[in-house]
């Protein structure tokens, strides 16, 4: 039997989930697809889209109409596809605020004292993101709709939100006790190994292969978030900061996947793992390991940048490997390193 067309699956926990793409119909993924009360519950599913309500009509030049257009845009599309997810579904929340009077709203109408009142009814980081939301809207309707004169948004400041040390970076023991539970060989295992050693997100993980392995022995990929290039040596000699049993490690996984597709973290169903499901399903993979909430491969990515701050690299060494652009940024993660461990270290030159 061929495959029904516009499912999502994916598996979660060692649970298999089907939905019905359109609809967003949950699907008894228990079941065989050529089961009868699996194709019952598709066909009912696609006379639902069907019968579906057409959509209301969008008033023009409204707010709707402005972020409807936005979303087909060259600017909006030119977003990676991760952050065009947290854009679009800011933009869905804004246009369901006071039930649908914002977006209902002439775009001309928008005033900044309208924008701060939004933003005061929100904490601090959601706040600012629909301050971002609003400053690209106003970009739009300014630039290339030519609706109005000036961006609204442009004299509204950010909120001052709490400082955190941000994800908590993976110590000796956690990391062995996940290596001791995932064994050489589990997909969750591969992932940790991808993400520590490239100290990479794991929305860039999900599309790496053998196919970016180049012949000199780096692993080269482009990252999602910012588009920045960036190059890790896997099969070359080693910088002197850098940890080669991290690196036995990261070799032993990759070499223990015999998958035949493109990218190493592949599902089950030899496609390839949602970006955006990942995070999830590697936190799940930490608790099963039995380790604290709070521990997520982004703070694996944390822990590689402080080994190497630990083990003598300079900040630009460190911003080379991670592909970060800001130094700031750079420092601000490796602010937990271990002074000691860094003055400590003998023949590393200058640090700064």
């Amino acid at each position: 039997m061929k495959k029904l067309k516009g499912l999502k699956r994916y598996r979660v926990g060692g649970k298999y989930y089907v939905y019905h793409r359109a609809t967003n119909t949950p699907l008894p993924g228990h079941l065989p697809e050529d089961h009868p009360d699996f194709l019952d519950a598709y066909f009912a599913a696609q006379h639902g889209l069907a019968n579906m309500q057409p959509k209301t009509i969008v008033a023009k030049n409204s707010v709707e109409d402005v972020a409807r257009q936005y979303l087909n845009s060259h600017t909006f599309l030119g977003l990676s596809k991760s952050y065009q997810g947290v854009r679009r579904n800011d933009i869905l929340r804004l246009l369901r605020d006071k039930d649908g009077a914002i977006a209902r709203a002439p775009f001309r109408k928008v005033r900044s004292i309208h924008i701060k009142a939004q933003m005061r009814a929100m904490a601090p980081n959601p706040a600012n993101e629909r301050l971002k939301t609003w400053r690209a809207l106003g970009a739009f309707a300014v630039d290339d709709l030519e609706l109005i004169q000036s961006n609204p948004s442009v004299d509204v400041k950010k909120v001052k939100a709490p400082k955190t040390d941000g994800h908590t970076p993976w110590t000796t023991a956690q990391i062995q006790q996940f290596r001791n539970h995932w064994a050489i060989g589990t997909k969750q295992r591969l992932a940790f190994e991808l993400c520590f050693w490239l100290g990479c997100r794991i929305s860039d993980a999900v599309h790496l292969g053998r196919k970016d392995i180049s012949d000199d022995g780096w692993l080269e990929y482009v990252q999602q978030k910012t588009k920045g290039q960036v190059a890790v040596p896997v099969n070359r000699a080693l910088p002197r900061f850098a940890v080669a049993s991290d690196l036995e490690h990261f070799r032993r996984a990759i070499n223990a996947m015999n998958q035949p597709g493109e990218t190493f973290l592949e599902t089950e169903l030899g496609e390839q793992r949602s970006a955006k499901a990942a995070p999830g399903w590697f936190s799940e993979a930490a608790r099963a390991a039995g380790l604290p909430p709070g521990l997520t491969s982004h703070g694996l990515r944390k822990s590689r940048m402080i080994l190497h701050a630990e083990n003598g690299a300079t900040v630009h060494q460190i911003a080379a490997w991670s592909g970060h652009e800001s130094l700031k940024e750079v420092e601000r993660y490796t602010r937990k390193a271990d002074q000691k461990k860094i003055l400590s270290v003998l023949d590393t030159g200058n640090f700064y």
